[in-house]
């Protein structure tokens, strides 16, 4: 007989307690803002998208004006892959940044929250 938990016993997907992932993700928050880095808080950005890491959404808006390149490519990606409304301000604002392959992600990002 297989082990399975009682429907009352289980959480709603989501919710902090049910999601493993949780940790994970505030770890990456973590090194997000304060990766020792520009490739860890790179890296971190990535991992957030991967994960559609809604949480992660204001960090990774705030990533967009990283003073490195790769963080700002990878925030603007990871924005596109999670697809919140609350990102296309500052994704728009990221049309404008110095970085032409910052601007495309930006723009791809923008295409995929529109769902284009």
């Amino acid at each position: 007989m297989q082990d399975c938990k009682k429907p009352e016993t289980l959480k709603k997907p989501g919710t902090a307690s049910s999601d493993p992932s949780e940790k994970m993700v505030d770890k990456l928050i973590q090194d997000l803002k304060q990766g020792e880095n520009e490739i860890v808080r790179s890296s971190a950005a990535g991992a957030l998208g991967q994960l559609k890491a809604k949480k992660a959404i204001d960090p990774l808006i705030k990533a967009l004006k990283d003073t490195h390149v790769y963080v700002r490519h990878g925030a603007a990606w990871a924005l596109g892959e999670i697809k919140s409304e609350k990102a296309v301000t500052a994704l728009k604002q990221a049309l404008n940044d110095a970085d032409e392959i910052t601007r495309a992600k930006a723009a791809e990002a923008l295409a995929k929250i529109k769902g284009n």
